[in-house]
């Protein structure tokens, strides 16, 4: 019997013209408790086979084909419809295929460091892109080859700050990509001319320029403060105006450094879940998991710079807040203060176990193959009883 044959019919003004039509009330659902199931009948379980659809199931079980859609009813992992039945291997990886190979993956592991600044947030967040707009679709990660100074890029999908992830794809030269470490993201150049695809993509790009200048100013104090310095000196830049923001964008976020520390070339190879390096039974979150992390680069700063950009060669007014006969203080405070990240006492020079998350499809994929089933001699009684429930 089809699974549809069973729903009561309604009358239904379709065209919203007075005519009503009589149709199958397709929305009506019951939903089959423990309670209900053990009061009617008994149930068992049942391993799908490979490469099984439902209406072998139920020939197989109930010599008909027309219950496959107690499977449905039964189990929760199959609410949503065939979707959701236990794929075949070779359904499995189409299945990845499509959705997944043609993306890439980059970890940026996040460090957060102490800020000698007055009145301020006294960390900073480095290597992390977290409440950063990154999906509009013209925002690119990019380097450049030393040698012949062409750009390396890639367009950039998400990026997962549960996992640190930048979720890239349409990479120009996944080779040198794959070896590179270093990366800037930069909005890319108008395509346009002129007219109003021209002034839109401007606007668009001095709205995203002025949401960056914020993201930086919480987690980039170094380049905020820097930048405010710098434009004190610069004539015809008005506070807040497009030029600001797109001189702001050119040469300060467009030079921000970020490093990564691992490429997967096909997305599904990154890790889904973490598992903990003591207690392998038990999962660990991505922050304690490359807490345990961490290189050389990550914790000395170029330039000789400290944390917070300190330093006496600057006039007594400070945009920071600092008097300069605190500077010196507050100069060896954050030389003393210097960690990776704030809320790890030890670091150990060992990569983060994980399970990858082909794996982890592939782990649901063979849980959702055992389902429910009705008892083949409580079948009859089981429908019979639904149908019933159906047209209360």
């Amino acid at each position: 019997m089809s699974f549809f044959t069973q729903f009561p019919k309604i009358q239904y003004d379709i065209n919203a013209n007075g005519i009503k039509t009589e149709i199958t009330d397709i929305f009506r659902h019951v939903d089959v408790n423990e309670k209900f199931i053990d009061n009617i009948t008994t149930y068992t379980w049942y391993e799908i086979k490979e490469g099984e659809r439902p209406d072998v199931v139920s020939n197989r079980l109930y010599g008909s084909p027309d219950y496959y859609w107690t499977f449905f009813v039964l189990n929760e992992s199959l609410k949503q419809g065939l979707n959701t039945w236990p794929k075949s291997y070779r359904q499995f990886e189409l299945m990845l295929e499509q959705d997944y190979s043609k993306y890439s993956v980059l970890v940026f592991i996040p460090r957060q460091y102490p800020v000698a600044r007055k009145y301020e947030n006294s960390f900073e967040m480095v290597n992390y892109f977290g409440g950063l707009d990154l999906s509009t679709g013209n925002v690119k990660i990019r380097t450049k080859d030393e040698f012949n100074g062409k750009k390396i890029e890639a367009d950039i999908l998400k990026f997962d700050d549960q996992r640190y992830q930048l979720w890239v794809y349409d990479i120009n030269d996944k080779g040198k990509f794959a070896n590179n470490i270093s990366w800037n993201i930069e909005y890319i150049d108008n395509p346009y001319e002129d007219g109003q695809q021209y002034k839109q993509f401007e606007d668009e790009r001095t709205a995203w320029a002025k949401e960056a200048f914020e993201w930086v100013r919480l987690n980039q104090t170094i380049v905020y403060y820097s930048f405010l310095r710098d434009i004190e000196n610069k004539q015809g830049l008005a506070l807040e105006s497009d030029a600001y923001y797109d001189y702001f964008l050119k040469n300060y976020f467009q030079k921000i450094q970020f490093v990564s520390h691992r490429f997967f070339e096909s997305s599904y190879n990154a890790p889904s879940y973490f598992l903990d390096n003591e207690y392998e039974d038990e999962r660990s979150t991505a922050l304690d998991a490359y807490s345990k992390v961490f290189s050389q680069r990550d914790v000395v700063l170029e330039n000789n710079y400290f944390r917070g950009d300190v330093d006496t060669n600057i006039p007594t007014t400070r945009l920071d807040g600092f008097e300069q006969s605190e500077i010196e203080e507050y100069n060896s405070i954050s030389r003393q203060r210097r960690f990776v990240p704030s809320f790890v006492e030890s670091y150990f020079a060992e990569q983060a176990k994980f399970v990858s998350i082909k794996e982890d499809l592939e782990e649901k994929s063979f849980e959702a193959r055992k389902i429910r089933i009705i008892r083949p001699e409580h079948i009859d009684e089981f429908v019979e009883t639904y149908q019933e429930k159906l047209e209360k």
